[in-house]
C-alpha cells in the first residue's frame, strides 16, 4: 500500500470520483484558481474545467446553498469550506436545509453533498483557524460526519 499525505489521499479520491462520475462538482473559495485549502484541488480545473471546479466568493452560506441547489438538480457537489471555523456562517444551510431535505420530502429529494472541511489545531492559526465544531454537526439528524 502506498504511503500518502492526507491531502494527497483526498485529492486522489476527488480525481477518481470526478473521472468516474461527471455529476461530481467541486465548489468553494479559490478551489480552481488557487487549488483550495492546502492545495488539495490544485490543477483540477485544468482537467475538469470551470463547469466542474467552480470558484465561489468567500461566502460559506452561499457556497452551501449553491451545493444544495446543485444536489436537487442531480449533481453531486463537494463544497469546500476553507477551515471549520467558517462553517458557522453556513450553519443554517447545513442544519435547516441540507440535513432535512430528504426527510422533509419523504425521500423524494436526496441531497448528496459532501462538505470538505479541515478542522482542528496544527496550523498555528489562532482562535479563528483552530476550532473543531464537528460535534455540532454530528448531533444533527440527516448528517453523517466522517473524520480521521
Amino acid at each position: 500500500m502506498a504511503k500518502l499525505e492526507f491531502a494527497e489521499a483526498i485529492r486522489d479520491t476527488l480525481v477518481a470520483e470526478m473521472r468516474r462520475d461527471d455529476r461530481v462538482v467541486l465548489l468553494g473559495h479559490e478551489v480552481g484558481s488557487l487549488g483550495g485549502v492546502f492545495r488539495v484541488t490544485e490543477g483540477l480545473i485544468d482537467e475538469f474545467g470551470e463547469q466542474r471546479v467552480v470558484d465561489m466568493p468567500l461566502d460559506e452560506g452561499g457556497v452551501i446553498g449553491a451545493a444544495v441547489g446543485m444536489a436537487l438538480y442531480g449533481l453531486k457537489p463537494v463544497p469546500e469550506i476553507q477551515l471549520a471555523d467558517f462553517a458557522y456562517p453556513a450553519f443554517d444551510q447545513v442544519i435547516s436545509e441540507m440535513a432535512k431535505l430528504r426527510y422533509r420530502s419523504g425521500g423524494q429529494y436526496p441531497c448528496p453533498v459532501v462538505i470538505r472541511v479541515p478542522y482542528g489545531g496544527g496550523v498555528g492559526g489562532g482562535v479563528y483557524h483552530s476550532q473543531s465544531p464537528e460535534a455540532h454537526f454530528a448531533h444533527t439528524p440527516g448528517l453523517v460526519v466522517a473524520a480521521p
